[in-house]
């Protein structure tokens, strides 16, 4: 029997959901679809490229932020949304980093919390830096929050009373105010 390509990505997201990420590989991926593992590489040529794909996979669930919604919140909403598509999935968030950083997955979250800044008014440079400010605290919060849940698992943490929802809220909440600002100061200069 042949699996598509959605088929391979969907028992890839089901080994991290059941397992982890250290117990995805190829053979395992193989394996649990019932085949041999050169049959995977008619999908993706290497296991850095199937990462990416299910990167792109899951981060593709996040909805469009409503046209009603005021640019900031735009920019709240869609960074809740990155941050519930990576929660749902254990170590999704480091699929997603890793993925970016080698450059063979799409970014176009960032590119969508960059359009809702622009829309604010900000510059290019300062949507751009609004959208790398959002998905850094987004990835970077949520990898330890999912590093968090995993050694809790596994009975190896001591006491943490971390509130990563409160963390989050708080951090994105710093990054809306300082980009308003930075909106009001470009209005205000473009008019003088």
């Amino acid at each position: 029997m042949s699996n598509s390509r959605a088929d391979v990505l969907a028992a890839a997201r089901d080994i991290l959901t059941e397992h982890s990420l250290a117990d995805l590989s190829m053979r395992r991926l193989a394996a649990d679809l019932g085949v041999r593992p050169n049959a995977l590489y008619w999908h993706f040529p290497n296991k850095q490229t199937l990462l990416a794909a299910l990167s792109d996979d899951i981060l593709d669930e996040i909805a469009a932020a409503p046209e009603a919604l005021d640019w900031d919140g735009q920019l709240a909403f869609l960074a809740t949304g990155m941050r519930a598509a990576l929660l749902g999935v254990p170590d999704s968030a480091e699929v997603v980093s890793s993925s970016w950083a080698s450059g063979l997955s799409s970014k176009s979250i960032a590119d969508d919390l960059a359009a809702a800044a622009a829309r604010g008014g900000l510059t290019e440079r300062d949507s751009r830096a609004v959208a790398t400010a959002i998905t850094q605290l987004v990835v970077g919060l949520t990898i330890e929050e999912q590093t968090r849940a995993q050694m809790e698992r596994l009975s190896v943490t001591g006491p943490s009373g971390r509130d990563f929802t409160g963390e989050f809220a708080d951090g994105l909440s710093v990054i809306l105010d300082g980009a308003r600002l930075r909106a009001l100061t470009t209005a205000e200069s473009k008019e003088k």
